[in-house]
């Protein structure tokens, strides 16, 4: 059975938002988007389309520290936040992983054994050896002295929540606002996780109902059957905070009696493979985009386009969308076209969503962060689910993407134009 939303839905959703027809808050998709935030690409641009999708409910934002440490991601979420006129609530949320080895100052021996294992550190904020002593590497810094450090300004954005600053609902951080969301609205939320799962593997901790409770969690994370980019063998998210991934990718997601749970462990991975695939936005596009963003936005690209002139660069197309797949299939499930290691479809039809029984490597050693598929590989490259570990739940690998659909129907659309 194709157990993926309507096609038609999706395409009355982009007819009816033309049209100038409000959706109503009911008929939303409820989201959280949980990031290791940056400006633009990737992790802005997601937030971008989550909060203009004229389909999704975006709920709140929740920062982790993971490619930034997460006082500067609460900076430049709340920048980007501003410049959209938005509402959207941010949160604060986990400082280090898990396991706070690889933060933990007093003990350099440590991070300085992994580099022997694993030279490849990737890019993560307070885990880079060399990333400065600037307010804004500081992951116990105050995330609006960081913006004043950045932007020149004192912040105006009145929706930024934490420790010492709770929300009205008495929030104190983004887990007490995940937890508290989910059970508000239970089995209505989407997750949107693209950054380390801190924050995640924290609610589940608090509250192991939390996940039972959640619709559908969609991820950026993994390299199941492409080489990693923080090591060989894994990919930066789920490398950054390997425990957070296991104890996220072994709970048991939604409705376990439901269709979607047994075709797919109401788990979708946005990993390596899609953006292998894909590859970078076209530069036509990329410049359409651009010049048809908001003012505060556009004047953040134009930014990154002089750094990269500084640098000799002559294109501008960002390479790396990986986030922005896990974004846009929530707002339309059918820009995938073929799932795990099956191959692209020759006639362009998208598949059902299937999944395999997936895990996290949390042994020390050079497969540290190592995501894992459970798959028969012997029949001509479509994976068919074989038992994992105990304990391991299935998810759907996100292999082949449709391009044309997903630059031209939803990055450019909703990435220009006037406010929703």
């Amino acid at each position: 059975m194709d157990i993926r939303p309507s096609i038609f839905a999706w395409t009355l959703t982009c007819s009816l938002a033309v049209s100038g027809v409000a959706f109503s808050q009911e008929s939303r998709t409820k989201v959280i988007l949980d990031a290791d935030m940056v400006e633009l690409f990737d992790d802005g641009t997601a937030m971008l389309l989550l909060e203009r999708a004229p389909n999704i409910d975006l709920l709140g934002v929740t920062v982790v520290s993971g490619n930034t440490p997460m006082p500067a991601g609460v900076a430049a979420g709340v920048r980007q936040l501003e410049a959209l006129g938005s509402e959207v609530p941010i949160y604060e949320g986990s400082r280090y992983g898990i396991r706070n080895w690889r933060g933990n100052k007093a003990t350099p021996e440590v991070l300085a054994a992994e580099l022997q294992i694993s030279p490849i550190t990737g890019w993560g904020g307070y885990l880079r050896p060399d990333a400065g002593n600037e307010i804004d590497a500081d992951p116990s810094a105050k995330w609006s002295d960081v913006y004043k450090h950045k932007y020149g300004e004192a912040p105006s954005y009145k929706w930024v929540y934490g420790l010492d600053n709770p929300d009205p609902d008495g929030n104190r951080d983004a887990v007490d606002f995940l937890v508290d969301t989910v059970n508000k609205y239970p089995g209505q939320v989407k997750l949107v996780a693209i950054g380390p799962l801190t924050n995640i593997a924290r609610a589940i901790l608090k509250d192991p109902s939390f996940p039972s409770k959640v619709a559908e969690i969609v991820y950026m994370g993994g390299a199941f059957y492409v080489p990693g980019n923080s090591s060989a063998s894994a990919e930066f998210n789920w490398w950054a905070d390997p425990e957070a991934a296991k104890i996220s990718v072994r709970s048991k997601w939604g409705d376990p009696n439901s269709k979607t749970f047994k075709a797919y462990g109401n788990q979708v991975i946005s990993g390596l493979e899609a953006n292998e695939h894909t590859g970078g936005m076209p530069e036509d596009l990329y410049r359409k985009m651009v010049n048809g963003s908001l003012p505060g936005i556009q004047k953040l690209w134009l930014a990154r386009e002089e750094r990269i002139k500084a640098e000799g660069g002559t294109t501008f197309g960002p390479d790396n969308v990986w986030d922005l797949f896990a974004a846009a299939y929530v707002i339309d499930p059918s820009i995938v076209l073929a799932w795990n290691n099956a191959p692209r479809p020759k006639d362009g039809t998208a598949a059902p969503v299937t999944g395999v029984y997936v895990d996290v490597n949390t042994e020390m050693g050079l497969d540290y962060g190592r995501s894992l598929a459970f798959t028969n590989n012997d029949i001509g490259g479509n994976a068919e689910a074989k038992p994992g570990p105990v304990g391991t739940q299935k998810a759907a690998i996100q292999n082949y993407i449709d391009e044309d659909k997903f630059w031209k129907e939803i990055v450019v659309p909703l990435t220009t134009g006037t406010k929703k």
